[in-house]
């Protein structure tokens, strides 16, 4: 097996790790594709939950909820992003829209496996050479669907 990375943002769960703190780690997961032509520049980007965790036998564990995952032509200049009336774009708004979602999922995640006596951190992120993550599902918390609605935990 190739060695991993872990990359933190805190120093403190660093150091907590190399104590021999076992965690599942939950974070926002935000994908950008970009192609590119002599004329247009198309954007991809995909946005959802993880929770990875390290097994003592270092096997990685992932599980995926998808978000969101939204194409657009990208403006020439930045500054284009904007509507003529100083509006943000509608890519914009659901990109924010996608992470607020992701965000309060992450929060609820945190919240369930440490009632269950979980250590967890939103920090710690295990870099993953994955295409494509399979979609996950759980019972554990209420989980967005398209349109902004969750789905009932039982």
């Amino acid at each position: 097996m190739s060695p991993f990375v872990l990359q933190y943002v805190h120093l403190e769960n660093l150091l907590a790790e190399a104590g021999g703190s076992d965690a599942l780690r939950v974070h926002v997961l935000e994908q950008t594709e970009t192609t590119s032509s002599n004329v247009l520049t198309w954007r991809e980007i995909s946005i959802g939950v993880c929770v990875r965790a390290i097994t003592p036998n270092r096997r990685i564990l992932s599980w995926y909820c998808p978000i969101d995952k939204f194409g657009f032509y990208a403006p020439e200049h930045p500054g284009q992003a904007q509507a003529a009336n100083g509006q943000r774009s509608p890519e914009q708004k659901r990109y924010d829209a996608a992470w607020e979602q992701a965000t309060r999922l992450q929060n609820s995640l945190v919240a369930r496996l440490r009632q269950e006596e979980q250590t967890v951190t939103t920090d710690g992120v295990i870099e993953l050479q994955v295409a494509r993550y399979l979609p996950g599902t759980t019972r554990l918390v209420l989980l967005p669907t398209k349109g902004g609605r969750t789905t009932e935990a039982t």
